[in-house]
């Protein structure tokens, strides 16, 4: 019997009824003590007080979800205060008042307004309005570190899947296989065009350095993700020749606006993936945007075999975005893929 008691003590919900009917016990006892309607002590007063002190405790326990539910303490801090201490008052007048006058009626031999009948029914008002009061103040409160502890734990979680969706972004640009593969590119090329091969290692090594860099910001200048992808397409011509093409339209405005860091890269790196480059078949990539968003379009050649899309890429761009600002991508895929990002100024 001794565990089963503790298990139940150890429940919120028995904890919490515990605490309100204590609570409320104690406070109509001593709300009786302080008020003394018939100016003797009685039993019959104590467990009315009691009662009572009960019922008003219950009550304004389970108004308040629908006092926050139309006045909510995010949205109008000192409305919603206000709005409780006067309903808080209220509906505790309305319960002490009527189960003293029930018991008037049906105890007529218990009379708890002989003496002094309006300065116990203004003990009372005021009793309420300062217990309303006093409540609404530490409810605020309570509310308010509940609000900020949730808040700070949310904005961890958040950093945390960011942190998290940068990674995966990293892995995928530092993959070994995209490495093997220049790294063969580079050995072909010194035995033909050493100056090339030059080029192709500086390129190699600077795309590497800013994803090094800059994986762990949030955001990034668009000039300088439009950067990386200049180089990403050096390095991918090198290997296929020059059957892919860039053709970027953007504005000073636009560069200077912000995006989540290796999201043009990853939309170009899915648009080689999944098309095959040939003389007959070049790749085309367009970047232009507008005042609001900016678009990365790509022509379909020919879907190379055997290239089932997981759609890691996109989901792990469209995840970001919703952490950042909250804002969705947009993919239209018919004659050409083109994929709509929201600007970040």
């Amino acid at each position: 019997m001794k565990w089963l008691a503790k298990y139940f003590l150890h429940q919120p919900t028995v904890r919490k009824h515990l605490s309100l009917f204590f609570i409320g016990i104690l406070l109509g006892i001593a709300s009786y003590s302080f008020i003394n309607f018939d100016g003797l002590q009685n039993n019959w007063g104590f467990i009315l007080s009691a009662f009572l002190g009960l019922c008003v405790t219950y009550v304004v326990h389970f108004s308040n979800p629908f006092i926050d539910k139309f006045v909510p303490w995010r949205k109008q801090p000192g409305l919603r205060m206000l709005t409780g201490i006067v309903m808080h008052t209220v509906l505790g007048a309305f319960f002490v008042y009527g189960g003293l006058w029930s018991s008037e009626q049906f105890f007529s031999t218990i009379t708890l307004f002989t003496k002094n009948t309006n300065d116990a029914l203004v003990k009372i008002g005021i009793l309420l309005f300062s217990a309303a009061l006093v409540y609404n103040i530490l409810y605020f409160a309570f509310y308010s570190y509940q609000y900020y502890s949730k808040g700070q734990v949310l904005q961890l979680q958040l950093q945390r899947k960011q942190a998290q969706l940068q990674l995966n972004a990293l892995k995928s640009q530092l993959s070994p296989h995209f490495l093997f593969n220049s790294i063969n590119t580079m050995s072909s090329l010194f035995q033909k065009d050493t100056e090339k091969a030059e080029t192709f290692i500086r390129s190699l090594g600077d795309s590497y350095q800013y994803v090094l860099k800059k994986y762990n910001d949030p955001l990034v200048l668009v000039k300088d993700e439009l950067e990386f992808v200049q180089r990403y397409c050096f390095l991918i011509r090198t290997r296929f020749g020059e059957h892919l093409t860039l053709d970027i339209g953007l504005s000073d405005a636009v560069l200077h606006s912000k995006i989540p860091p290796l999201t043009l890269q990853i939309l170009v790196e899915n648009a080689v993936k999944h098309n095959v480059m040939g003389p007959s078949r070049p790749l085309e990539v367009k970047i232009t945007a507008n005042t609001q968003e900016i678009c990365i379009s790509n022509n379909k050649t020919k879907e190379r075999p055997k290239m089932d899309s997981l759609k890691i890429g996109l989901q792990n761009i469209s995840s970001r975005y919703e952490l950042l600002v909250n804002k969705p991508i947009e993919v239209v895929d018919n004659n050409h893929f083109t994929v709509y990002l929201p600007l970040i100024t």
